[in-house]
């Protein structure tokens, strides 16, 4: 994961430096792995994050992220996306993003159901 997420940074400051001006730019790491970048461009785009070293459970460490980015499409609306990742997995959140329907009143019906009634194996017969 951290891999993938040190590919995207990269990635997305190597477009960003082909493309825009850079205003500003900070970055820190420090000996315990916690770490802060952030960036802003002439054409709008921003992008800030912070991660930090943690333990998952006794046998594996990860990372724990969170950051935010901003751009301006070509239509002229600045989008905005803060996400989290971590042993959880990654969670994007924004206005333009789509959001899951709500759950069908018969679905939530029949999982109420299995909660009050759970599923018994019949006892074996000899």
């Amino acid at each position: 994961m951290r891999t993938l997420l040190l590919l995207v940074v990269f990635v997305v400051a190597a477009l960003a430096s082909d493309t825009s001006d850079l205003i500003s730019q900070e970055s820190n790491v420090e000996y315990n792995g916690k770490y802060h970048y952030q960036y802003e461009l002439a054409d709008g785009s921003k992008a800030t994050q912070d991660g930090l070293l943690k333990t998952v459970n006794a046998e594996h460490d990860g990372e724990a992220v969170h950051g935010k980015y901003s751009f301006v499409s070509d239509d002229g609306n600045t989008y905005v996306v803060s996400y989290a990742a971590d042993e959880n997995g990654y969670h994007a959140v924004g206005d333009h993003l789509p959001s899951p329907p709500p759950t069908p009143l018969s679905v939530l019906k029949t999982l109420e159901y299995l909660k009050l009634h759970p599923y018994k194996p019949p006892e074996k017969q000899h």
